[in-house]
């Protein structure tokens, strides 16, 4: 592995590893910052190589005695995903380190109407929050399932991965899917020593979301938790034994009840619908 200046790093041994995808984000900068104060040794990875670089030196910074890798890496690109696993085989089978954690926090989303999105976004949506996730996840297992030690895998989600929101149809598709990619792989490799976990946030406070998403949930009383309320949260859930989590009230309650009687909250949604189509039109 190499850090994004350059130099090569120096992989210590025997050591447990986190890895955070999508370590770049308004959310992931905050999982970072809280993997270090806790003192995990982190890989960190994300595509965008300048804030990167900024991101590690200032971990280094404030946290010096962390153990802290770091890569780039463009999920889209095949070729950038086996240079990743590439270093990835030889820091644990070169060096006798393990992954213990991967955390597939890299995503997007947009607020519109269907009818008023491009196609590319659409496509790009599904790519990025479910696709690449999975086919690095393909490529992940051999490394994970070879350790013969217990790992474990954590797609970060959404409320809106378990309730169907309007302005967020495609994006709810893609978290539906990822939703159930994670419950399908955990019984496909239920024999295996990797498990598979997924975690929840509510609306979060992000420059991923539009002013017009921000105005919305303000209009109808949303509440949304800052970045470093959700680090914190994933963190705990990382050392528990829960296959998922739901985070904040009522959300954590509605995603429950959308499974046992969906018209119940279909009816509640449908109510708001003048206002969440108002905001949306005024995000284009």
């Amino acid at each position: 592995m190499t850090l994004p200046n350059g130099q090569s790093a120096l992989i210590q041994s025997t050591l447990q590893y986190t890895i955070l995808i999508g370590a770049t984000g308004g959310i992931g900068q905050e999982i970072a910052r809280q993997l270090c104060a806790n003192n995990r040794p982190v890989i960190l990875i994300g595509r965008n190589n300048q804030t990167l670089t900024h991101l590690v030196d200032e971990l280094t910074k404030d946290y010096p005695d962390v153990p802290l890798l770091s890569h780039t890496c463009d999920l889209s690109s095949q070729a950038s995903q086996s240079l990743l696993l590439e270093g990835l085989g030889e820091m644990t089978q070169g060096h006798g380190n393990v992954i213990d954690t991967v955390i597939l926090n890299a995503g997007i989303n947009d607020f519109a109407l269907l009818t008023d999105q491009s196609d590319d976004t659409i496509e790009q949506m599904m790519l990025v929050n479910v696709a690449y996730p999975l086919q690095l996840i393909k490529r992940l297992l051999p490394i994970l399932i070879a350790q013969h030690s217990p790992s474990q895998i954590i797609s970060v989600g959404s409320t809106f991965g378990s309730i169907g929101y309007p302005g967020f149809s495609a994006y709810s598709a893609s978290k539906f899917a990822l939703r159930g990619a994670s419950e399908a792989l955990g019984r496909e490799y239920a024999d295996t020593s990797v498990k598979f976990r997924y975690f929840a946030p509510r609306a979060t406070k992000t420059t991923m979301n539009k002013d017009a998403v921000v105005a919305m949930n303000e209009a109808l009383k949303v509440k949304m938790d800052s970045p470093k309320t959700v680090a914190k949260a994933l963190i705990h859930f990382i050392s528990t034994k829960q296959a998922h989590q739901h985070l904040g009230f009522p959300e954590r309650f509605f995603a429950w009840l959308n499974r046992l009687f969906p018209n119940i909250v279909g009816n509640a949604i449908v109510k708001d619908l003048p206002t969440i189509k108002q905001y949306a039109k005024k995000g284009q």
